[in-house]
């Protein structure tokens, strides 16, 4: 007799309720004899299971034997569940018949509708993993070893005695007592490369402060102004709390922040490209500033003075015939030469008129006029074509924008 097999059964019948002795033979692979026999150990051992014969008939369980008196409610009962399933690796094969058994046993069905997935789009499943093998090692008291990406570009072997996870803001976190350092130090999950769990164990009692506390960059933290064009509202409110923003009366963000000044910080703000400006400190300002200029050099190729001389020298037909055969931003006028540029429907598919900067989700970013797009694209047109004033680029833009699917009704 398998004592696996007995709490299967049970198992199986808080979740079904009732099953019928020759699936349950067919399912373990063993006579409806054996399977009888079961029903006997069961009864014998205190379990309320009965076995009714006739059509509709089959083995199951009195209604009342769920795990109420396990002396949890309902809401506490739920929340077991919810905590489970929102772990990293939830829906794993093995996870998922945990949380069937458990299910079954509290006399529940749990809707499906919360998954933690750890993996950045179009990866695999190794941030998962990772995860596992990080809870094991903490579990297990077990010494980690790992090389880490650290913000100023470099990377370190850390060996550490794990201690906690901890979900802050947006990321995973690992917070453990650094041998090297002789202190408690936090690690973004996203950054921990080839982990390696030791068979090396160790009984020293941790107490990792609480993460706000810890320290995540030997950089000291900078107070920062920044400013953000509406284009890159979404982008705002995903990334800043609430509490740090203010919207001006022309639409625009002022955030105000500290962060660890380093390579990080720096890279972030120029991922913002020309909705940012940077209001203060002054040594931040100039350094992306310089990082920009550096961007500039890097792209550009020998011939763009030659083009951009060019193309002012078209004549009007010319670049009339030159603008048909390209695709704008219908809000905007970006081009639209590359997919990663446009923006999205309501539905998520990509949108035929509009860039991403200006049109997600089915709906503008911003709400401007059409003045007000040209005030705000006319810096960059100019920056981008020198030689050319912001009068000269808001001139252009005057006798093209109302071409613009978004502004031809607009009076």
């Amino acid at each position: 007799m398998s004592v696996s097999r007995l709490f299967e059964i049970v198992y199986l019948l808080l979740e079904k309720k009732q099953i019928t002795a020759r699936a349950l033979a067919e399912r373990f692979e063993v006579s409806v004899r054996t399977i009888y026999r079961d029903v006997d150990a069961l009864s014998a051992a205190g379990i309320p299971i009965y076995a009714s014969q006739g059509r509709g008939g089959g083995i199951s369980l009195t209604d009342r034997f769920v795990l109420d008196r396990a002396a949890l409610s309902p809401e506490e009962q739920a929340r077991v569940l919810t905590a489970l399933k929102s772990l990293p690796g939830g829906d794993s094969p093995e996870s998922r018949a945990t949380l069937t058994k458990l299910s079954g046993l509290f006399g529940r069905r749990e809707p499906d509708w919360l998954q933690v997935d750890l993996t950045p789009w179009g990866a695999s499943g190794g941030g998962a993993r990772r995860f596992d093998e990080l809870k094991r090692a903490i579990l297990e008291r077990r010494v980690t070893t790992f090389s880490y990406a650290a913000s100023y570009g470099g990377a370190s072997v850390r060996r550490i005695l794990p201690a906690r996870l901890v979900f802050k803001g947006r990321a995973w976190y690992l917070q453990g007592f650094c041998l090297a350092n002789r202190d408690y130090r936090t690690f973004r999950l996203s950054r921990i490369l080839e982990l390696t769990v030791t068979e090396e164990r160790f009984d020293l009692s941790l107490s990792p402060p609480a993460i706000e506390a810890a320290p995540l960059s030997s950089s000291r933290c900078t107070p920062l102004r920044l400013r953000f064009s509406p284009l890159v509202a979404y982008r705002v409110y995903d990334e800043f709390d609430l509490s740090c923003v203010k919207r001006e009366k022309d639409g625009s963000l002022l955030v105000a922040i500290d962060f660890p000044e380093d390579g990080w910080l720096y890279g972030y703000l120029l991922s913002f490209a020309t909705c940012l400006e940077i209001l203060s400190p002054d040594q931040v300002r100039l350094q992306v500033g310089l990082l920009g200029r550096q961007i500039w050099k890097n792209c550009e190729k020998p011939d763009i003075r030659c083009r951009v001389f060019r193309a002012t020298m078209e004549s009007p037909k010319q670049k009339e015939d030159s603008t048909m055969e390209r695709k704008f931003c219908q809000s905007c006028g970006m081009p639209l030469d590359d997919p990663a540029f446009f923006g999205t429907e309501a539905d998520g598919s990509e949108s035929r008129h509009y860039c991403k900067y200006c049109y997600q989700g089915g709906a503008f970013t911003a709400d401007m006029t059409m003045d007000q797009m040209i005030d705000f694209c006319a810096p960059i047109l100019s920056r981008e074509h020198p030689g050319m004033s912001e009068e000269q680029a808001k001139a252009q833009m005057r006798g093209f924008f109302p071409k613009l699917l978004r502004w031809k009704d607009q009076p």
